[in-house]
């Protein structure tokens, strides 16, 4: 009763697809660094504003300050590594 077990799809079509599911999920995570720290710094004002407390919104601003470089400096790192790629099959197509 040992078949043998064919698969129709092809590995290297497995690749790419895993290889772009990677890349949208590490761009989403550059996104959501920024919508957080749009986020924390929302809520270190809306806490500030209920408690009246300044040390509320200087964490809540910090935060949202570190967040924020955090999820520029990731995005920034995304696009350069977009470019080089973008410039590399230009170069290889002409």
């Amino acid at each position: 009763m040992k078949e043998n077990i064919v698969i129709p799809i092809k590995i290297e079509r497995v690749k790419i697809w895993f290889r772009r599911a990677l890349e949208t999920a590490a761009w989403l995570i550059c996104l959501g660094l920024l919508a957080t720290s749009v986020a924390v710094a929302a809520c270190g004002a809306l806490g500030w504003l209920v408690s009246g407390n300044g040390t509320v919104l200087a964490a809540g601003l910090a935060g949202g300050v570190l967040l924020g470089l955090a999820g520029v400096w990731q995005l920034l790192g995304r696009l350069d590594n977009a470019a080089k790629r973008l410039r590399c099959d230009v170069a290889g197509a002409a």
